[in-house]
């Protein structure tokens, strides 16, 4: 696996796929799927961000960017892509970042993780799906370690981002069982549809348990759909 480099406003981020990079890059820094406005509190504010999915880290650096005082807790089960997230991390200082190599599930285990074997590394795809989702892949299994995401939320968390390849149901459901999903401000959610799933259910799950929601369909002609939740049942708060 060949780890190549380039430059975003100054920082230095290293990849393994050139196509899979520069389309990440033109999504998060260009379109700016994952902007959200957060209300700025008094004194020094810090926002707790979770980075679910966070691949080689261009999502960590956008939020870094954004919210330079923010704490941000990242997820990425890939332990192949896991050395080059923590580099791109450390070697451009960004602090207050914590980084946990490990999928998120419904409960701790170890489960059977599928990765891209293609030769390409293209990595963004790495799921609990065989063959991607859309099965036009192939991919090689990795075991990973899973744990559930609740215990990781102690306190209120102003933006939650996922793009975890078809677990996004499952994590959910795992956060409301466990009375952790109204502790969530924001939600940001990049989803393909699997096993002729609808990014419907996701939104009407998320609608009943509190948040308001806006989707909007990826550019690139793909069926990812980005989902935006607020929570609306905590305004005041």
């Amino acid at each position: 696996m060949q780890t190549m480099f380039s430059k975003i406003q100054g920082y230095e981020m290293g990849y393994t796929n050139k196509e899979e990079f520069y389309i990440l890059k033109d999504e998060i820094f260009n379109k700016e799927v994952y902007n959200v406005d957060l209300t700025p509190k008094a004194g020094d504010y810090t926002p707790v961000i979770f980075d679910l999915g966070a691949h080689i880290g261009l999502s960590i650096l956008y939020f870094k960017i954004k919210y330079p005082n923010s704490k941000i807790v990242a997820f990425e089960p890939n332990s192949n892509l896991f050395p080059i997230l923590q580099e791109n991390v450390e070697c451009n200082n960004l602090a207050n970042v914590e980084l946990h190599n490990i999928a998120l599930g419904s409960k701790d285990e170890v489960r059977t993780f599928y990765i891209d074997n293609s030769g390409n590394d293209a990595f963004s795809t790495g799921s609990f799906r065989k063959d991607a989702w859309d099965e036009t892949q192939k991919t090689t299994e990795i075991n990973v370690k899973c744990e559930k995401l609740s215990k990781y939320i102690v306190e209120d968390v102003d933006i939650l981002k996922m793009d975890i390849e078809g677990a996004e149901t499952e994590v959910l459901k795992e956060l409301i069982e466990a009375d952790k999903l109204k502790e969530i401000k924001n939600i940001l959610i990049e989803y393909h549809p699997v096993d002729n799933g609808n990014s419907k259910n996701i939104v009407k799950l998320l609608n009943e348990n509190g948040f308001e929601t806006t989707t909007k369909a990826d550019e690139y002609g793909t069926a990812l759909i980005n989902i935006l939740a607020k929570n609306i049942s905590n305004k005041s708060s």
